[in-house]
């Protein structure tokens, strides 16, 4: 699994998952998500399209997230999410927690 940030109008933080959301996956980065999305973040978007399956410790690990962004009025959207993590997204309910968009642009335009 590898992570990676960027700054986007200099707001917005941008993080990029490629490989698998599972039990190795998530061991492998989620101290670097959790910093990534650590207070003074405010706006944050999650690029999907280079991760194939996520698992429920994927999901806990969004869920967990988010709920520290959300508590500081914070806003968190994925996008590009894949068609097999999608429905996993929405049998699990997580689209009810996590908005999801196909484009970067449509998630910025959500965050701001």
């Amino acid at each position: 699994m590898e992570i990676s940030e960027e700054q986007i109008n200099g707001s917005i933080t941008k993080i990029t998952l490629s490989g698998r959301l599972d039990i190795e996956g998530v061991g492998q980065i989620e101290t670097k998500f959790s910093g990534m999305t650590a207070s003074p973040r405010m706006s944050v978007v999650a690029d999907m399209s280079n991760v194939p399956y996520i698992s429920s410790i994927g999901i806990r690990l969004l869920i967990s997230n988010v709920k520290a962004i959300n508590a500081r009025k914070g806003k968190f959207a994925l996008f590009g999410t894949q068609p097999d993590v999608n429905m996993v997204i929405t049998i699990s309910g997580l689209d009810k927690i996590i908005p999801s968009f196909g484009t970067l642009e449509a998630a910025i335009d959500y965050v701001k």
